[in-house]
């Protein structure tokens, strides 16, 4: 769903001209997948009555083909290649000659249907694997209009109610004046995705894969509120007159100035939250749990909340600092983190051993190989497109 709405709104951005040289990049990648050749002949025909179609000759409409093709082969090159070849030509250009196309009975699924089509064949012939994840998210305004973030570059995004948003060295800062009005915004992170952004108060929060965050651009006199699901890692910044509070399902953390950690996804047995620095407040109906630095409140699906001692607080953001960091921990725990960072759905053979693991592995590698060194303990994968098969020794 995430990818059809990106594909919608890079096109949206394309035909405007308004897209950065990193949505050209994406969207010319995704040009090269059959399920979006609808889209964006769709897209297309909306623009064609605007455009004044030249005389167009077969040599011409070869040639088309023929550079398309070629710009659907940067993926492979080097960045630098990917601006030269990008400079062919400008979006109306582009527009005015896949119009053609269009009329013409050709479509974009022309080339995805060629047999012939050595360029879009390099790819497939690539042994399987997975890349890692990277920074990117859609950010929902106010007004229900979505800005797929990595795909704009640094500057001003948006103004709502007073309030400004930009990004800025790879994530969003939000500066309210003395006018601001509370509106609500959501960032979301899809799985193998991660993002950054700084609060209209100077909160600092970062977002692991699968998460989201919903906030207001600009907090209330008396209370600042924050809803999330996934995994978030939060510096707060100080305001002893509004407490700062994060609902996460219907549980409260209630702070002031502190640094911790929400993981909160649906498929892990607790939700954890683990305190780093000062401290934070839990409370859940009638329950209410205070944490010091270096403890973790896990509360169970039963509804019981147990604290725990001494947490290793590396194993549990070693995400935001681009690590898997494994501390005795089993392969369901392991593989479902790949599985976010990946986006890959695991699927377990019959047989499979119970292991556990230990040790720091980068998020930057690809997946197979993290696999490659967790195959040390006795345990076999196998990548076919977005599975990840686990196999007995």
């Amino acid at each position: 769903m995430y990818q059809k709405e990106q594909f919608k709104v890079l096109m949206e951005q394309f035909v405007s001209g308004e897209i950065s040289s990193e949505g050209k990049a994406t969207l010319l990648a995704m040009l090269d997948n059959p399920e979006y050749s609808e889209g964006f002949d769709a897209i297309l025909r909306e623009n064609y009555d605007s455009i004044e179609i030249p005389p167009v000759s077969p040599e011409a409409t070869d040639k088309f083909i023929s550079e398309l093709r070629k710009k659907m082969d940067v993926s492979s090159e080097e960045d630098d290649s990917q601006s030269s070849v990008f400079s062919l030509f400008n979006w109306r250009k582009i527009v005015v000659a896949a119009s053609i196309l269009v009329v013409m009975g050709y479509g974009m699924h022309l080339f995805i249907q060629n047999k012939d089509r050595q360029s879009l064949q390099l790819a497939s012939k690539k042994i399987e694997d997975k890349a890692p994840g990277k920074t990117g998210a859609i950010l929902t305004l106010s007004n229900g209009s979505k800005i797929v973030l990595d795909s704009v570059g640094n500057g001003l995004l948006a103004n709502q109610s007073h309030t400004t948003v930009s990004k800025k060295n790879g994530g969003l800062v939000y500066n309210a004046d003395d006018n601001a009005q509370v509106v609500y915004n959501t960032m979301t992170t899809p799985r193998a995705h991660q993002y950054h952004l700084q609060l209209s108060d100077g909160t600092k929060v970062w977002l692991n894969a699968s998460s989201s965050i919903t906030f207001p651009t600009s907090f209330a006199v008396n209370e600042r509120k924050v809803k999330i699901t996934g995994e978030v890692y939060f510096e707060v910044a100080k305001d002893k007159s509004r407490p700062f509070r994060v609902l996460v399902n219907d549980m409260q953390v209630n702070v002031l100035g502190t640094h911790f950690n929400v993981n909160a996804y649906d498929d892990e047995a607790a939700v954890n939250t683990t305190l780093l620095e000062g401290s934070v407040l839990i409370t859940e109906k009638s329950k209410k749990i205070l944490l010091k630095p270096g403890q973790q409140a896990q509360k169970l699906k039963s509804g019981a909340i147990v604290v725990n001692d001494n947490v290793n607080t590396d194993e549990v953001i070693g995400w935001k600092n681009g690590l898997f960091y494994f501390e005795n921990a089993n392969l369901q725990k392991v593989l479902r983190q790949l599985s976010r960072w990946y986006d890959v759905e695991v699927v377990y053979e019959k047989g499979v051993p119970s292991r556990s693991f230990e040790g720091e592995i980068q998020r930057d590698l690809n997946l197979s190989q993290v696999l490659r060194i967790l195959e040390k303990n006795r345990v076999h994968f196998k990548i076919e497109g977005k599975i990840l098969r686990v196999m007995p020794d």
